[in-house]
């Protein structure tokens, strides 16, 4: 089949980075995903080799134009879903990488946050951002950077030094250094970038030690962020004209367009956010406040909480021998009647919104001789589910009581006791994408449209294909859950601040 030209999409995951080759005319042609590597040197420490994100995106596309039997000479643009808050600090000079990037897990930034809200920064940050002093964000990761790998401090010494996402770093790559740039809704992750004014805020810039030229430039969602050459492009030259954070990617393609549905993204965590438009919400210290995109010149904003160990806590319970596989985890969670009275909060990199505890450490409580695997599965699959119903009830509250529906994606959404808990603690319907890479195909419709072969209104008549869940028990037995879980959390809290 011959095309006129196709765009890539690609999306920096927390263990796989996934390229999907795209046509405007026909739709999802192919993808391939490949394994990114990551390190855990300590406690709370989360960290990847900065060039894997470079390597992972040309194999990955690389092999996904291979199954399409397409070329790089076929390609109008690449879009990338980026990591967020994910940082890591490079040398304009040498185009080289300097230190680890710090993962959106890692905590090591902690005292930081707590040596500047003691300044009072905090205050600052939530006023001018819209967002908490929290080492989840980028901006105590740049700093941490700076303190404590020495060639990072060198390169500032030189003004040399450039830091910024997982993107930014692939885009300065496959630019030659020509760009250093990032779009408006990644920025807004930094605890860097004034909300209202859509610039980065040279107060918050001071307060963290940082310089502006350090800094990337703001470019719009969809435009110009130059051309990208390899030597496996086999002479070709793309334009690369998309960017987002990888939640508002899948937001995006999910056609979240109002307050009506709320986005939730499984992964090796999960990101769940809703679509205010063009008017942001007033920040309340519980649910972060980000800019989505910038397209045609306005912004949309977006209200999000953050879950940060799902696929990752599945992941432990197999490496720990406590599950079989993660794919077993349904079907045992399934084969038990009920959890026997054994809970699991699976904060393992600490509680998000609404609870902002980054010291919470998971338990597994009420384990007894009769305990079996499935009980422990179910806990660990009950304690995600609520962990998520968490945010969606805050999201809602927030919102006035809109919120009418969840549309997930991910690859966890194929666990069906996850998702059918996720609707009965809810008591909302919740769809499923069919769509395993939701957030690589929303990088490909935003650089489209960054290229100028489609519109907002292509995107939103696209037919999604998804399966239905309906809440299947009744708000008395509802509720007891619900009291059961707010005791549990209530004791995590209460450790985590002895």
């Amino acid at each position: 089949m011959l095309h006129s030209g196709v765009f890539i999409g690609i999306d920096h995951g927390g263990s796989t980075t996934t390229s999907l080759v795209f046509d405007p005319e026909v739709g999802k042609i192919s993808s391939h995903s490949v394994p990114m590597p990551k390190r855990m040197p300590q406690v709370g420490w989360v960290e990847h080799d900065p060039d894997d994100f470079f390597e992972t995106s040309l194999i990955s596309a690389n092999r996904a134009l291979e199954k399409a039997r397409l070329s790089w000479a076929d390609v109008q643009g690449i879009g990338f879903a980026n990591q967020g808050e994910t940082s890591m600090a490079w040398s304009q000079v040498t185009g080289k990488s300097m230190g680890p990037a710090l993962s959106w897990e890692d905590k090591r930034s902690n005292n930081i946050c707590v040596q500047l809200g003691a300044r009072g920064i905090d205050r600052l940050v939530r006023e001018r951002t819209g967002i908490l002093l929290d080492p989840y964000f980028s901006a105590s990761k740049f700093r941490w950077l700076i303190d404590n790998i020495p060639g990072v401090a060198r390169a500032r010494d030189k003004g040399c030094l450039r830091v910024g996402g997982t993107e930014t770093y692939v885009i300065h790559k496959l630019t030659g250094g020509e760009v250093h740039a990032t779009d408006p809704g990644t920025a807004s992750r930094t605890a860097l970038f004034n909300l209202r004014k859509v610039v980065w805020d040279e107060d918050l810039l001071q307060a963290f030690g940082l310089t502006i030229d350090q800094l990337p430039a703001v470019r719009p969602s969809c435009g110009d962020f130059g051309i990208a050459h390899h030597n496996s492009f086999d002479g070709a030259s793309v334009p690369i004209t998309a960017d987002a954070v990888d939640a508002h990617a899948a937001l995006f393609a999910q056609s979240c367009i109002d307050a009506t549905s709320v986005k939730a993204t499984y992964g090796t965590g999960a990101f769940i956010e809703i679509n205010t438009g063009r008017a942001h919400v007033d920040p309340d210290g519980k649910l972060p406040v980000f800019i989505a995109w910038e397209l045609d010149g306005q912004v949309d904003y977006t209200v999000e909480g953050g879950v940060f160990s799902v696929g990752s806590a599945v992941d432990w319970a197999v490496r720990s021998g406590l599950l079989p596989s993660a794919e077993a985890s349904s079907e045992l969670a399934e084969s038990v009647p009920d959890s026997a009275g054994v809970m699991m909060v699976p904060s393992f990199t600490g509680l998000s919104a609404p609870y902002w505890v980054p010291g919470a450490r998971a338990t597994l409580t009420g384990l007894g001789l009769d305990t079996e695997r499935g009980h422990i599965a179910r806990a660990l699959l009950d304690g995600i589910a609520f962990q998520c119903a968490d945010i969606v009830q805050a999201l809602d509250e927030k919102m006035g009581g809109t919120v009418r529906e969840i549309r997930a994606d991910g690859g966890p959404t194929k666990n069906r006791y996850l998702m059918q808990r996720q609707a009965d603690l809810l008591g909302m319907p919740v769809s499923v994408s069919l769509e395993p890479d939701m957030t690589a195909l929303g990088a490909a419709y935003l650089s489209a449209i960054g290229a100028g072969q489609l519109g907002l209104n292509d995107v939103h008549s696209m037919v999604r294909e998804v399966t239905h869940y309906e809440p299947s028990i009744g708000a008395d037995e509802r509720e007891s859950l619900w009291t059961a879980w707010r005791d549990s959390v209530t004791e995590v809290c209460a450790r985590a601040n002895r």
